[in-house]
This record gives structure tokens, sequence and C-alpha cells, in this order.
């Protein structure tokens, strides 16, 4: 059945703010030079940022994925149209599931279905929209989740490390996997294939097979072994049946490493600064640490990293004086860390980096001179003034009233326009809007009413106008490692990258805001760097910027055509034609492929002997995929570089399940997952609340196909209430001599449970109870949602997240589910 389109309203967002001033002494040459190099600069990078909320980061097999995807700061919506999604398995790269969706006013609204075929493990789903910028994406997001396996498996599997030594004698390490099986039947002969590291270009593979045990013991070189790279993953296949088992080898040569970050860049002989170092491991994980640091062979101080594996302290450093860090970190040997070179130069401090509307600024010089202290954010230049800098310091005030919300840089550069030092700083960080988010409740029972209100507050605290998606899920099916967030993305992530693992980046409480300053004083060695800046030219704002088009090309006899040809574009209930080229080449415009959710697409060429003809069509977002999934590095989110883990990839091990399949029930706990449904020829099917082709129930063993001429519900067009409609039936065509594509697709809305119409006995056990799309928040309006809980128990979070007429929300809020 076809799904209404929803219109979307225009959303008003951030903009940034020229501003520009100048002490009256300024050298006009270098400010007319700077502005011309920012305006360049700004125009070769320019770019959204693309950000998606997911209701979720661990999914199973036959469960729905929900997502809205927002293009903030994008110019040219018209060139972002389509929003490709493709999930990655991170451990091969190859490519699970492939779609596109229609995006509109910078907003497209997302559903995948995962298979019961997909495999358990580490994913990435990967989204970019249609604007191509010199051949690649512009504008990329990624999600990392984990995927678990709901498949109950007559047998158990566990991994266990044999040798415990530091180094093994032989140098090889031991691990032996052991199978139990539920009845009396032994798992012997079973297929065991198993890799370590990257299943791509792994450290050991093989493909073997269980003992007269159901056991077998691999041999692993120690020395090959390394953070990242150090997870034994086994498969066995029995019948049937499998069942996926990880183990994280121990590392015990792990050599971390090392930056050393002085504040502005650099040491200056003479001029007590602040040094700001991080500790990691090679897979990128923070260490917890306490360092000696050294002057000329002799120990001067104490030094540590926090848990985020960061650190800061004072030094005076010396011209002639070397200054190293020791770390008494693996075994008896220690391993030495060099400070940078002590040089003379300005150095920029700043009391506090996190600023609200005024910034203080210090700059010291060992040797009196004249500097510029700039003030921008790569994109547009804020203030330029030059100062008389020496050793006892230059304190400087900026308001910061006309620039926006965000991080920016304080640039010096000395008198031959060379960057000489540079710091970043976050501005108007107390400027934040308040999303209140209230229950009627704060404990309920299954199957009870949740009623939501929502409000939305300016900094001011005077109600304002937003947009947002609203989800409600099972509180362990969101992994804090994984999980993204609006705000924080779009304020620090996009700009610096990936960040430790943290609950709240941006938090207000005393240990967020000094992480926060560790953040802005370590990770602020910028991606672009000033000589990109320098060398930046008019020539370099031209850009060869598109929207990806679909070509396809129509021959006969496998020959290309000598004159133009008809050719019929059929979808759903509509049929289009159109001409191709004397040589039978076509350009499908995306319109033509925008269809419901699962439809095809033909496309049949109008002359007799249509069987003489064939049409090819290239899909140019699967080229991309395949780029982008060749080049992606997922992140390495195993913190165990030594501690063992044994971790069985099915959902089992994170939280009793039910298991439906084909109608037969086993176990009788926490979560159901539906393998099999009753549909037609279309596909069409309706649930035990009678609403046709409900996502919540697809492979319900309860469905049944609908028929034509009764009565069912949808959603109506707002997405809000439930309507009835009369089924038309089912008139799927099956076109001879056509090709078929897959199209562009609306998503489906989610239909929460409503137990006040339908009370099924049957168990409802949903981790996800509700999701919605665009929500308006409007200070004249009520704001209030309401959905059911379903029959799991424990808390559940509420996460909102989207836009506002100044700025990105985000909020969450904990409720819990109790047993009657």
């Amino acid at each position: 059945m076809r799904l209404l389109k929803i219109c979307l309203p225009a959303l008003l967002f951030l903009t940034g703010i020229v501003h520009f001033a100048s002490a009256q002494n300024a050298d006009k040459s270098l400010i007319d030079s700077t502005i011309k190099k920012f305006k360049y600069y700004r125009l070769k990078k320019q770019e959204g940022v693309l950000y998606a909320h997911f209701d979720k980061t661990i999914y199973t097999n036959n469960e729905n994925v929900w997502f809205t995807s927002y293009l903030l700061n994008n110019a040219d919506p018209e060139k972002n149209k389509v929003l490709s999604v493709f999930l990655l398995k991170d451990d091969d790269h190859s490519i699970a599931l492939e779609e596109k969706f229609v995006m509109d006013n910078n907003i497209a609204l997302g559903n995948l279905f995962l298979p019961d075929s997909i495999a358990s493990g580490d994913y990435s789903f990967i989204l970019y929209t249609s604007e191509i910028a010199n051949g690649k994406p512009a504008n990329v997001f990624i999600q990392p989740v984990t995927i678990k396996n709901t498949d109950e498996t007559s047998f158990n599997a566990s991994l266990d490390l044999l040798d415990t030594a530091r180094q093994p004698a032989d140098g090889k390490r031991r691990v032996r996997l052991v199978t139990n099986a539920k009845g009396a039947t032994i798992i012997a002969d079973a297929r065991l294939q198993y890799f370590v590291g990257d299943k791509t270009h792994p450290a050991v593979a093989g493909d073997v097979k269980t003992d007269i045990a159901g056991q077998y013991q691999f041999t692993v070189p120690a020395n090959g072994l390394m953070p990242g790279n150090n997870i034994l993953q086994a498969k066995i296949t029995f019948g049937k049946e499998t069942k996926t088992v990880k183990l994280v080898l121990p590392v015990y040569e792990d050599n971390p490493v090392v930056g050393i970050y002085p504040e502005g860049g650099n040491l200056s002989g003479g001029i007590s600064s602040t040094v700001g170092w991080e500790v990691k491991n090679a897979a990128g994980n923070p260490y917890r640490v306490t360092g000696i640091l050294f002057k000329d062979g002799r120990s001067v101080d104490t030094i540590h990293t926090n848990n985020y594996g960061m650190g800061r302290f004072r030094l005076l450093p010396q011209i002639g004086s070397r200054y190293y860090i020791k770390l008494p970190f693996t075994g008896n040997k220690d391993t030495v860390y060099n400070l940078p070179e002590i040089k003379q130069g300005p150095l920029i401090e700043l009391t506090n980096a996190v600023a609200d509307d005024t910034l203080k600024i210090i700059i010291r010089d060992d040797r009196p001179e004249t500097v510029h202290v700039l003030i921008h954010n790569y994109k547009h230049l804020f203030l330029s003034i030059p100062i008389k800098a020496d050793a006892r310091g230059r304190t400087l005030k900026f308001a910061l009233k006309t620039m926006p919300k965000g991080i920016a840089v304080i640039t010096v550069l000395d008198s031959l326009q060379r960057p000489c030092a540079e710091r970043l700083f976050f501005a108007h960080y107390n400027q934040r809007n308040k999303l209140n988010i209230t229950t009627d409740k704060a404990a309920y029972t299954p199957r009870q009413k949740v009623t939501l209100k929502l409000g939305l507050q300016n900094a001011a605290g005077k109600p304002i106008t937003g947009f947002v998606s609203i989800a409600c899920i099972q509180a362990n099916r969101s992994q804090s490692k994984k999980a993204n967030n609006i705000e924080s993305y779009f304020y620090l992530e996009n700009d610096l990258g990936r960040l430790p693992v943290k609950e709240n980046l941006m938090g207000s409480g005393r240990e967020d805001l000094r992480f926060l300053e560790d953040v802005l004083l370590i990770k602020g060695w910028r991606r672009y760097t000033w000589g990109e800046l320098a060398k930046t030219t008019a020539a370099d704002t031209v850009k060869q910027q598109d929207s990806l088009s679909f070509n396809g090309t129509v021959r006969f006899h496998e020959k290309a055509l000598k004159r133009p040809a008809g050719l019929t574009i059929a979808k759903d209930t509509s049929r289009k034609t159109i001409k191709t080229t004397a040589n039978g080449g076509f350009t499908v415009d995306g319109q033509d492929l925008i269809t419901t959710e699962n439809s095809k697409i033909y496309f049949l060429v109008d002359a007799n002997g249509p069987e003489n003809y064939n049409v090819g069509i290239s899909d140019p977002y699967s080229n991309i995929n395949r780029l982008l999934s060749k080049n992606y590095e997922p992140a390495n989110y195993d913190r165990f570089s030594v501690n063992q883990t044994n971790e069985d990839e099915n959902l089992n091990r994170l939280e009793h399940v039910i298991q439906l399949k084909e109608v037969k029930i086993k176990g009788n706990n926490d979560e159901s997952v539906y393998a099999s449904a009753h549909e037609n020829a279309c596909g069409d099917y309706y649930c035990v609340y009678n609403i046709l082709n409900c996502p919540n129930h697809r492979n319900d063993p309860r469905n049944k196909p609908p028929v034509e001429g009764n009565r069912y519900k949808i959603l109506n067009v707002t997405g809000v209430k439930l309507e009835d409609i009369v089924y038309t039936g089912c008139h799927e065509t099956e076109y001879q001599y056509s090709l078929s594509v897959k199209g562009i697709y609306y998503t489906m809305q989610f239909y929460p449970s409503d137990y006040a119409q339908f009370n099924p006995p049957e168990p409802e056990f949903l981790s996800t109870i509700y999701w919605k799309h665009m929500v308006k928040i409007s200070p004249e309006a009520a704001n209030e949602v309401s959905f059911y809980t379903s029959d799991i128990t424990g808390p559940f979070k509420i996460v909102v997240q989207g836009v506002s007429e100044n700025g990105v929300v985000s909020a969450e809020k904990t409720i819990l589910v109790n047993k009657p």
C-alpha cells in the first residue's frame, strides 16, 4: 500500500555572523590579506553537518531500525534530495543492507528491517547525501551498532585461555574452545571457522573441525598480538545452527602512545606554561597512568592522566635543558617520552577555554615583539589586533557577543604572517537551549500508558519552537560507547573527531567542564592547518559539485540503438514514458524513483518485439557504498588489552529472551522476535491490531493476509492517529522483458501498541516501545505524546533529539517498568 508523503516544515538553523574589528594601528595589508584567505578557505571547506538519531545501538535480527537524519548548516537542499544508507560489517567490510530514502528540506526519515539471515557482530550504518564534491560525498555520518542473534541454539560454546604467563616460553598463546550440548549430543566434527584481528587481514585464520569431545585448541603467535588486533573470533556450525564466540587475547607488550601538547603549541624558555598530555594504547583506548617528569636526568614532578587518558601539568622550562617523561608501564623496562624542543616565541594562556560571553587571553613572549592576535573559526575571521607582547604577559579580554556558539581558535602571527601559537576555546557554552521531558509517573507496570510532555526554552528561559525525534527504548539496548548525541556531535565531534567515551560530553558539572577543558587543550591540534589556509587561493573555491543521478542504456540484441526509443517507467500504480538518446542512453530523474518501501520500479521498452531489447541501469550509490566501505576504519571499542573477555554474540547473554519461530514458543522470559510472516503476493499483511503492514509486527506468526474489501487501520497523514481504510486488493504486476530496480523510499511510520484498543493474551516483548519522527514542540501547544509500556520490565530510556529555531537540542530521561 502507498504511504502518504510527509510534508516537512522549513527549519531555521545556525548561521555564521561575519564580524571584524581591529585596532587603529593594525597593518591594513595584513588584515585585507587575512580576510581574503578566510573567505577563500570558507568557500573551499564549506559543507553541511549530517547527523542521524537512531533509536538504539544494539539490535537483533528480525528487528526494525528507526532513524531521523538532519543535514545541518546546509545551503543547498536541492543537491541533497536523497539519503543513502548502508550497513557495513566492521570485521570484513561486507555490506549487509543498502537502502535509499527521500530527503526533504534537509530531513530524511528512515526505517530498515534487519532480516533473520544477518550475522551477529559489530556493524556501522554509513549515511551520506546525494551531494557530491570532487567525486566524493560531501556529507557523511557514521553510526556504529551491535547486532545480536536471537536464535537459541541446542549447544553452548566458550573460549578459555590456557596459558597465563606474561610471555609464553615458546612464544605461542593457547586457547581452548569447549562446546556443551543441552542434551546428550556431543558437538563432534562441527565446522569451526576462526580468525584473529581483522578478518580481511587476519593475524591467524583457519577452517577446522571440533574433536570427538567437541573441543579444539588454538595456537596463536603471541608476538603478533597488538591492541586492536588481539580478538579471537570463532564461528561454530553444527547442523543448521551456528554460534559465534569471541575472546580478547592478552597483550603484555602494550607500549603506550603518548602525546605531549604545550598550551599554544610551544614551550618557551623562561616562561611558565601548561602542558597537556595524553596516553593511549595502539588501539586508541585511554590509559590512566602515573608518570615521572625529568629534567636533565633528575626527577622534578609526578604527573597523572585521568580515566580518559588525559592530564596536565605546569612547567617552567629552561633553554638548553632536556625534559622527558618516564612511564613504569611494561614490566621492568621504563619508556621515555621527550617533551618538545624549547624555543623562543609567544605563548597563549587561557584561564578558561570553556568560555561564556567573555574570553580572557594572556599572551607572553620571552622576547618583546609586536604580534597579531586573530580570533576565528577557520571560516570566519572575527577579530584581528596587533599587540606588544613580553615575558610579563599582556592580558586581553574580548566580548564574544558577535560570535556564534561553538569551537573557535586564537592564532598568533609573527611580523611575517607566520603562525607561531594557536589555542582552541568554546564560545557561549552557557547559551544552551533547555529541553524539558516530564512524565506523569516515574515508574510504570507492563502495558501501562505513559504520558510524556515536552517543553523547549532558550538560554534566557523564553519558550521556543523545535522539531524533534522521540525514542523510548529498553535501557540496555543503548551503549554509551557507541551512542551519539546531536549536540555534542555538532559542536565537538564533527570538528575534533572521535573523543574518549563519556556518558555526557557536554555536561555542566565540574567534572564535565574539566573534561572539556582537557579536550580543548589536547585535542585542539587542528585537522585544517594554517598552512593549508595560507595557501588557499580563489581557484580552490571552485568545486566540481553535483548530485548523483541514475544513468541507463537500452540495447537491441546487445548492440547500441540507431534511433531513440520509448521507455516506460512503472511503479506502484503510476506509469511514465521517457525517450532515450539516439544510441539508447537515458537519465532517470530522482523523483521517478520514489516509491513506497520495498516496492520495485520497472523499466520497459516501448517497441515491437520487446524481448529483443535489454535495459541496463547503473546505481551510482552502489559504487560509492563500496568505495566508502573499502576505506572505512571502524573504531576499536575493546578496552581490554590484558584482561580476557569471553563474549557470546547471541542475545541470550545480553538479556533473557523468548524466541518465537514458526509459532513454536521457546522459553518464557523478556523479549520476543518473530521469524515468519503470513502475507500476500504484494507483501501485504495485517497484525493482531488489525493494522495494515504494521512495521512493529513484521514476521509475526499471528499476521494474516488482508482480504480485498475488508477494513483495516493505517496511520493518517499526521502520523498520530489510526484511521480506517478499505483494502483495495493486491495488484502486483510482474512485467515481462523488463528491468526491475529498488526505489528511493518514503519511510514507514512506527505503530505504537495501544492496549486500550486491543490487549492480546500473548506476551509483547518490544525493546523500542515508542518512536516518532519530527514532533513539533511549540510554545503555544501542550506538546504531549502518549504510548504504552510492553511486557519487558526494568529501566527504559527516553531520548529526544532535534533542531530548534536557534540550534540543536537533546535530552534524556529514564523511567522504570516494574513487575505488577
